[in-house]
């Protein structure tokens, strides 16, 4: 296999971590609750489901995720790899949600011979699927939004953390125990709502093993990119662990045909950590033929507000110069056209017509000669 052992040796979980599994004695939904997994006690050949207790709202509801937990052979949780699934960070993103239960789905036949651990937690976001957008609300100081993509790892309440922190928190110390129950990870998105794409990743080459996890998923487009400060994905390659933030085309849809190839990607990947018994003695050669690769996007905007004709479609090339959209008025006037920066594809645009001023007509994916931009930019 072409993945190094070496890496994650130092990152091997040495039996029982000291803290036990936390059993809050609440149930939910036939769901035992706890406020902390400990993977050496999760029964073996099994998939366990657990809701995380992550805090409270105002007034004392809690606020539970819930949790699944694959694991194999009791040899395994020591020999074999940990895998993290994680979805829905972003409320209105929910592909990655049926990947998830599809995958563990699978799992529940595939647990006695199981040579490691997966862990999956389907929807990180409860409260912004519930209001059906992206971020996480919180009501002190009458109300704000936060992206928990941006807290990891998190801040606890004693620190002053808010809720969206302290549901960060809780997941990297209490699921994945501050690095030392996760090997690698895998974080399931969409495009923010209103915006299309394909199947595309970010990749931060410059660690170990993320280059062969992105190129795995075969996605239409790879892009380098040094990562997000406070991202599920760059708080794991932070912490040498090798992660990559995948996006799976419209956000508040299943789209089915995404699904199916984003699941066969994780199924690829627990081939190639020798999590699942593999029918091959080689290593799985990707198939990069339809994959663009690319350092840097290149974020064009209007200048007016009105609406959006766009003039290119999603993966098209384009050319430096080439017109990718018109602004028109609401008499159809064209105020403004917009040409794209660099010779590359449009990689994203905006599915909603109407447009304000400074928002997004499109995105540019291209390999930029700035040799800044190397390990990835975003313009």
């Amino acid at each position: 296999m072409q993945f190094l052992t070496s890496l994650f040796v130092s990152l091997a979980l040495f039996g029982a971590t000291g803290t036990a599994t936390n059993f809050t004695g609440d149930v939910v939904n036939g769901v035992p609750v706890i406020s902390y997994l400990n993977l050496s006690d999760v029964p073996t050949r099994s998939v366990s489901r657990y809701y995380l207790r992550v805090g409270e709202l105002s007034g004392g509801l809690p606020v539970h995720i819930p949790v699944f937990v694959a694991r194999g052979t009791p040899e395994s949780l020591e020999s074999g790899k940990k895998l993290s699934l994680s979805a829905a960070i972003h409320g209105d993103e929910l592909n990655g949600v049926r990947v998830v239960q599809r995958i563990f789905a699978q799992l529940e036949g595939q647990v006695e011979s199981l040579n490691g651990t997966v862990i999956g937690i389907p929807t990180v976001n409860p409260m912004g699927i519930y209001l059906n957008q992206r971020n996480y609300f919180t009501s002190h100081n009458s109300g704000w939004l936060t992206n928990i993509n941006r807290v990891f790892p998190g801040t606890a309440a004693v620190d002053g953390g808010s809720l969206p922190e302290l549901l960060a928190y809780n997941i990297w110390n209490n699921v994945w125990a501050n690095k030392s129950q996760v090997d690698v990870g895998i974080d399931l998105h969409t495009p923010s709502s209103g915006a299309e794409t394909s199947l595309w990743c970010y990749a931060d080459f410059r660690l170990p093993y993320v280059e062969r996890l992105a190129k795995l998923l075969q996605p239409d487009t790879l892009k380098i990119d040094p990562g997000e400060p406070g991202s599920i994905e760059t708080t794991f390659v932070s912490n040498s662990i090798p992660s990559i933030t995948v996006e799976m085309g419209l956000a508040k849809v299943w789209n089915a045909s995404l699904i199916d190839r984003v699941y066969d990607f994780v199924n690829r990947v627990l081939d190639d950590l020798d999590i699942v018994p593999s029918n091959s003695t080689q290593a799985y050669s990707p198939d990069l033929s339809k994959t663009y690769i690319a350092t840097t996007f290149h974020d064009s905007v209007s200048t007016y507000g009105g609406f959006v004709e766009q003039l290119v479609t999603v993966d098209e090339p384009v050319t430096k110069g080439q017109p990718i959209a018109n602004i028109r008025n609401a008499f159809g006037d064209i105020l403004e056209t917009i040409y794209s920066p660099e010779t590359g594809k449009m990689f994203q645009s905006p599915q909603d017509p109407s447009i304000e001023p400074g928002a997004s007509v499109g995105q540019i994916a291209y390999n930029s000669t700035d040799p800044e931009c190397a390990d990835g930019c975003i313009l």
